[in-house]
């Protein structure tokens, strides 16, 4: 994936004014009739949502407006130059080269259009230099010359969540068991070598996740040269492979505003290559579902470490059956969403059978160790109830 291009760019010259009198029968003094110059065409940077990299600029060092036409007599204004537009996916940061320093101008991040160089104004032609002493002018003006600057483009995937993790840790697993997406799945290290990309579906909204390759402190790590495209991400989902994984370590080392302001999500890691180790529950993923959108709705409670990033932890050993959330309370057990889904629990006969299951099952226990109250709402899947 092309994700950084450097371009010169120039807009059009404006076209020079006219010099001209007027040359009509009967009419020996006519005075100057030389019309402006058009001005030169403008370079304009579009979102274009089809556009998912900068490889349409992958050989272009250069773009150019075109220039205003001269004008012509008759107190003709030349025609103006055609303006160029340059196409980029949605994300991309325009940077201009300052001193040998980059300055951002402005970020691509929606069906925008914004303006990176001007064309130059066109000249005016000898009608417009007539005045009371100097009634025939042989001045016109040259067009004005357009804006040129070096500018670099800074694509950034938008993303709300980011999957990061070592070579084989299960991340391309991960993604599959949690999107709608199909990464290439294998039991060797470096399957991943781009940035894969999937959607996470909840109740409320679409959420965009992404998979970068396995990172690691090697020279020509994949996994470090497509860091950067987690900056945009809000939660990010680490799946760890024990007390010895310094991924996060190296992220830090990489670029440590990364990990600012945002949400991590520790998962351990479900190695593929160990056939002895379970793949993931069905209540797993719905918990850590769950546990990503709450991050990113603000809803959850975050423990502080010693990074920068708020720090949400799952083991797979603990999890519960019961979420608390700002809205009341959520079960997640798969057997129990599947009971509520088929059944009519507005029979009271039916929610007493119910319930006697919410009890064996030690549900209904949990739901009250948690602090549920009479009135509280508790989700099943798609089923909402009030405890009572």
């Amino acid at each position: 994936m092309k994700d950084k291009i450097k371009l010169l760019i120039l807009a059009g010259s404006g076209g020079d004014g006219a010099i001209s009198g007027v040359r009509k029968k009967f009419i020996p003094r006519g005075g100057p009739d030389g019309g402006d110059g058009g001005n030169g065409g403008s370079i304009y940077i579009i979102g274009d949502r089809n556009t998912t990299s900068l490889i349409n600029y992958n050989h272009i060092r250069n773009i150019n407006a075109n220039n205003g036409y001269e004008g012509s007599s008759g107190n003709k204004k030349g025609k103006k130059g055609r303006d160029k537009y340059i196409a980029v996916p949605f994300g991309t940061k325009i940077l201009k080269k300052e001193n040998k320093e980059k300055k951002l101008l402005f970020e691509i991040l929606d069906n925008q259009k914004k303006l990176i160089a001007k064309g130059g104004m066109g000249g005016k032609g000898n009608s417009g230099k007539a005045n009371s002493v100097v009634q025939y002018p042989l001045l016109a003006e040259k067009g004005e010359k357009g804006e040129e600057l070096e500018i670099e483009m800074n694509y950034l995937i938008l993303s709300d969540v980011a999957i990061v993790g070592k070579p084989n840790s299960g991340k391309s697993t991960f993604l599959s068991k949690i999107t709608n997406a199909r990464p290439k799945i294998n039991v060797y290290p470096y399957t991943t070598i781009r940035v894969e990309t999937g959607t996470i579906e909840t109740v409320k909204k679409q959420y965009k996740i992404i998979e970068i390759p396995g990172i690691e402190n090697k020279e020509n790590n994949l996994g470090l040269k497509y860091l950067k495209h987690i900056e945009r991400a809000r939660v990010i989902v680490f799946l760890c492979e024990g007390e010895e994984d310094d991924t996060i370590e190296i992220i830090k080392e990489k670029n440590q505003n990364l990990l600012k302001n945002k949400s991590l999500v520790i998962i351990k890691s479900h190695n593929n290559t160990d056939e002895t180790q379970t793949q993931t529950s069905v209540k797993e993923i719905l918990l850590i579902k769950k546990t990503i959108e709450n991050a990113l709705l603000g809803d959850v409670k975050l423990k502080p470490e010693n990074i920068d990033a708020d720090i949400i932890k799952i083991n797979p050993e603990e999890i519960e059956n019961v979420i608390k959330s700002k809205d009341g309370f959520e079960i997640i057990h798969p057997q129990i969403i599947r009971i509520a889904e088929k059944v009519n629990l507005n029979k009271w006969d039916v929610m007493a059978q119910f319930m006697k299951v919410l009890h064996q099952k030690g549900i209904a226990k949990t739901l009250l160790m948690k602090g549920v109250k009479q009135g509280d709402i508790v989700k099943i899947g798609s089923i909402t109830l009030e405890w009572n």
